[in-house]
């Protein structure tokens, strides 16, 4: 058999021999080998050598990552593997480089200059050497040309010892080689693994490094012998990855060349070790080990070490300088969505880009049976393919796979059917009785009229499929996949501007598999009708329709899922007639009516963004739902709206805009439980509690607190104190009851009662068959107080005296204030009230208003009716009670007690009730 070694370097001689005749002027050449001859080689080098290590030459020594101060930042780790591997033949125990720089990396000392500037002595605690070795390259420059190369490298080294932090040893030296040309006639395995592991200028790097250190540490002093036996001598490592991963079943080959008969074997970084050496026949001092990757063997820029040992047990290590081994068997996982769209004569694939880092391409097989017979018909770097020169509505079958820089290839995808077809339009109208494929290639589909997909039919639409009506509907009774994607939307819209079609509807289906996904909707009267139906609808766009979506029945629970409903001229969705579906996450916006309007149904309603619909953002009437995390803001005339009687929507955990009770209470209306709020957008938001009170109330109040609809009517059973700077919010609607001998008291507090004329607040008694005098009254000032009280729209009945104040100025207006047994309203010691377009009817007693020390209300533009006196004045002060109505024109004033020329003013009066005041409806 020919010498394999022999054939390569003939390859050579052929590869190379036109250089060579070029250069043959300056050829010196052998039987086996022609060389260029080294045009100039420069040695200069210093040492210097401490006195002090004559008596404290160190044992342990570590090598630290060295400083580059060269212009090229490459380099600096081949150059100090460069410096280890002729250092580590020398008779000291040195740590493994990668020993080192673990040890250094959990002291929190990566970065070299930092760990240049760190002290021997720190160094020495960390790494537990008697020395460490600084290193700082000054220079590192290369030039290549075809056949020439300039290669510089230069390092300044010290020892120093890690007790006193004293210089042991320092040397420098600079190494510049210039050659032109290279070996062409590779002679034994060494030069083999050489010319396929390395390019020329690791080839370069190489000797550089050896040159520059190889003489320099031979002016280290050593050990004796009798201090430490010398371990063998080793000059080169190299192995053939060319720095390129290896998957299973690849091979690494790896040579040293050093001292012959000794025991030889290399390491994997720290992933596999011990894997031997044999020395060659014929060729003394060189070793080769093969280490073949098997499945499971996984490992990064692993750098490999190798090893000679003698029988005494001395060893020498040398690293691979220029080079790193990387293992990977796992193969890219598998691709999980490939999506064909036939064209005219061609299929057009695409799929999800893999997220293999290390991804190398694409695969791509084809077959014109789905399960085999599927052959490799492109090899790609992009993630699309257009399959040409096929033959229209043939089916051709695909796989797609996706193969890393190892050569691993992924389990191909699953398999998915492409045909090609002539381009549309294409008409359809009438029934489908069997399963029926529209493809986008043959868009658009024109409904002429109303399209019937029968019960045991399916219709599949293909994504990019472009439907077009004439004003007919599509009708599914049995099943319909319409499913597109991002990047392949299906459209259904009308074909004359201005003129809406019928849109989707599914009839009676009930649990049928029905899917619209990646579907934009436009132009219809009602996008979507769900009549006992339960289609899953997502990430869908329904615009510019009357009603995007309409489900109505017991049997219609379909899930609408992160759709886009918006710029609709209806209601955008309307749920009715026991409904069950289940919304979530969807954008609901700028709709010129409700968001959501809900009657008798019980929907989920869940994680939408319902915002900026001018008809409110949910109405809700009959309903027993879950309404939760979702985001209803700017929406007019209010973010939510139920009932004022019956029971209270849950409609716990939503983001209202704010965090604050009152701003929220003005943005919902009717009977909405919001005892829970986010505190900021979902889904950010977290979950707090708004101090709403419970409907039995009682006791002191020394923090904001609401009463609201959802917990309404709420009965006082003892008296309500509110101190501590407090206010007491009762939302519009709110009735309160008051047992016998109760009152709502304000210390160091105040009410704020602001109905609507629709919705007043009511204070009244607790009893079947209330009769004035029943409670004390609704509420008593009985404190000086900074915090403001004022009470709008409100009804008050049945108290001894509905408002009793002994302090402050709280305002009054658009109130019904009637049936009290004492006075309406009484106004002591220097009290100054508001009373403004209130009615005062039936009151008896002291009558419709008291006014007693230094009190001084402020009365205007009230009705006084049926009252035992409209008003008196005990005050001392001036009362201003001009443009009232007094029963009469001129008044009665009989019904006035008071001095009307010195202590109150009625002039001018009404001549008419005042039609402003408010006065409860019966």
């Amino acid at each position: 058999m020919n010498n394999p070694l022999k054939l390569i370097g003939s390859m050579l001689m052929i590869l190379f021999f036109p250089v060579l005749l070029i250069l043959q002027g300056c050829v010196v050449a052998t039987k086996d080998t022609l060389i260029l001859p080294q045009i100039r080689s420069l040695f200069e080098g210093a040492y210097e050598v401490d006195p002090y290590m004559a008596d404290h030459k160190p044992r342990t020594i570590a090598v630290l990552p060295f400083v580059n101060q060269a212009k090229s930042q490459n380099g600096s780790e081949a150059v100090r593997r460069g410096f280890y591997n002729h250092f580590s033949s020398l008779p000291f125990k040195d740590m493994e480089l990668h020993r080192v720089d673990n040890l250094l990396r959990k002291a929190g000392l990566e970065d070299p200059a930092a760990i240049g500037k760190t002290s021997p002595q720190d160094l020495g605690k960390i790494l537990n050497v008697d020395a460490v070795i600084y290193g700082t390259i000054s220079d590192f420059d290369k030039l290549f040309a075809v056949i020439y190369s300039n290669v510089s490298v230069g390092a300044e080294i010290k020892m120093m010892d890690t007790k006193t932090g004293k210089m042991l040893w320092r040397g420098q030296h600079v190494t510049r080689i210039h050659e032109g040309g290279i070996s062409t006639s590779p002679i034994g395995l060494v030069a083999t693994i050489i010319a396929t592991a390395m390019n020329v200028r690791d080839i370069q790097l190489l000797r550089a490094c050896d040159d520059l250190f190889r003489d320099m540490v031979k002016t280290i002093p050593t050990l004796t012998v009798a201090e430490a036996l010398r371990p063998p001598v080793m000059t080169l490592l190299v192995q053939d990855t060319k720095n390129l991963p290896k998957k299973s079943g690849d091979e690494i080959r790896v040579v040293i060349q050093g001292t012959p008969k000794m025991q030889a074997y290399f390491h994997i970084g720290g992933f596999k070790k011990n894997i031997d050496m044999l020395e060659q026949e014929g060729e003394p001092g060189v070793y080769l080990g093969v280490y073949k990757v098997i499945p499971g063997d996984n490992v990064s820029h692993a750098v490999i070490t190798g090893f000679l040992r003698d029988d005494a047990g001395n060893t020498a290590e040398w690293v691979d300088a220029v080079g790193s081994v990387t293992l990977d068997t796992i193969p890219p996982d598998k691709l999980k969505k490939v999506n064909t769209v036939g064209r005219n004569n061609m299929v057009l694939l695409n799929w999800e880009k893999s997220p293999a880092p290390d991804l190398a391409g694409y695969r791509v097989y084809r077959s014109a049976t789905p399960l085999s017979g599927f052959e490799e018909i492109a090899r790609m770097e992009f993630s699309e393919l257009r399959d040409e020169k096929l033959v229209n509505n043939q089916k051709y079958y695909y796989q797609v796979s996706a193969v890393d820089r190892a050569g691993n290839e992924s389990e191909k995808s699953d398999t998915v059917m492409g045909m090609p077809v002539a381009p549309g339009p294409t008409p359809v109208s009438g029934v489908i009785e069997t399963d029926t494929t529209w493809y986008a290639g043959a868009s658009p589909y024109i409904i002429d009229r109303t399209v019937v997909v029968r019960d045991k039919a399916l219709l599949t639409i293909e994504p990019g499929t472009e439907i077009r009506s004439r004003g007919g509907g599509l009708v599914i009774e049995g099943r319909l996949n319409a499913q597109g994607d991002d990047g392949h939307i299906i459209r259904f819209e009308t074909l004359e501007a201005g003129k809406p079609w019928e849109g989707i509807v599914f009839n009676n289906v009930k649990e049928k598999e029905n899917v619209l996904r990646y579907c934009r909707i436009s132009n219809a009267s009602t996008a979507i009708t769900c009549r006992a139906a339960s289609p899953r609808i997502n990430s869908c766009e329904l615009a510019a329709n009357g009603t995007a979506i309409r489900i109505q029945g017991t049997f219609s629970k379909p899930e609408v899922v992160k759709n886009t409903i918006q710029k609709n001229t209806e209601a955008a969705i309307l749920i009715e007639a026991g409904a069950q579906p289940v919304l979530t996450e969807n954008i609901i916006q700028d709709n010129d009516r409700e968001g959501i309007r809900i009657k008798s149904a019980s929907p989920v309603i869940r994680n939408n963004q319902i915002r900026q619909n001018r008809g409110s953002g949910i109405t809700a009437t009959n309903i027993q739902a879950v309404i939760a995390g979702n985001n209803l803001v700017d929406n007019k005339p209010f973010d939510m709206a139920g009932e004022m009687t019956g029971e209270a929507v849950n409609a716990l955990d939503n983001w209202w805009g704010s965090a604050q009770g009152l701003d929220i209470l003005s943005r919902i209306r009717g009977k909405i439980n919001i005892k829970s709020v986010l505190n900021a957008p979902y889904p950010e938001g977290k979950s707090v509690e708004l101090p709403i009170l419970a409907p039995v109330l009682g006791g002191t109040l020394k923090g904001d607190a609401f009463l609201i609809l959802a917990n309404s009517p709420y009965r006082v059973t003892r008296d309500v104190v509110i101190d501590g700077g407090a206010t007491l919010y009762i939302e519009p609607g709110v009735a309160i009851q008051f047992d016998q001998n109760t009152a709502v008291i304000a210390q160091d507090g105040g009410v704020m009662a602001k109905g609507t004329r629709d919705d007043p607040i009511v204070f009244t008694a607790s009893a079947a068959s209330p009769v004035p005098g029943f409670y004390v009254s609704a509420v008593k000032f009985v404190k000086e107080t900074k915090v403001n009280s004022a009470f709008a729209y409100c009804i008050v009945k049945y108290a001894s005296v509905a408002f009793d104040i002994w302090f402050g100025a709280p305002e009054i207006s658009f109130c019904h204030v009637a049936q009290n047994a004492q006075s309406g309203v009484y106004a002591r010691n220097s009290s100054t009230p508001k009373l403004l377009y209130n009615t005062f009817f039936g009151n008896r007693g002291e009558g419709a208003i008291t006014c007693v020390g230094m009190s001084n209300p402020s009365i205007h533009h009230n009705n006084f009716v049926e009252n035992e006196v409209a008003i008196q004045t005990r005050s001392t002060i001036y009362i201003d009670a001009r443009n009232n109505w007094w029963g009469s024109a001129p008044p009665d004033t009989s019904y006035i007690f008071g001095d009307l020329d010195r202590n109150i003013n009625i002039k001018p009066w009404l001549d008419a009730p005042e039609g402003k005041a408010f006065r409860e409806r019966k």
